[in-house]
């Protein structure tokens, strides 16, 4: 989430311009709560559509794309 944020900021974004997010986790089931919980320090009410799907994606635990509107 660090890194989503530093990408938005490099074009004077931030979570409040996010409107898609779609995430994968490698395990859901063990996963997801605590995903969740992290997530929602980040992006605030109204929430973003988001998708969340388990994914095999190697050596990675989770993976995150983001829409958001980008002023520059």
């Amino acid at each position: 989430m660090r890194n989503l944020a530093a990408v938005l900021e490099s074009c004077g974004s931030d979570f409040s311009r996010v409107v898609k997010a779609t995430v994968h986790l490698q395990n859901p089931a063990r996963d997801f709560t605590g995903f969740n919980e992290t997530y929602e320090k980040f992006v605030s009410h109204p929430y973003p559509a988001r998708t969340t799907v388990g994914s095999h994606l190697g050596d990675f635990l989770v993976e995150i794309d983001v829409v958001a509107l980008c002023p520059r």
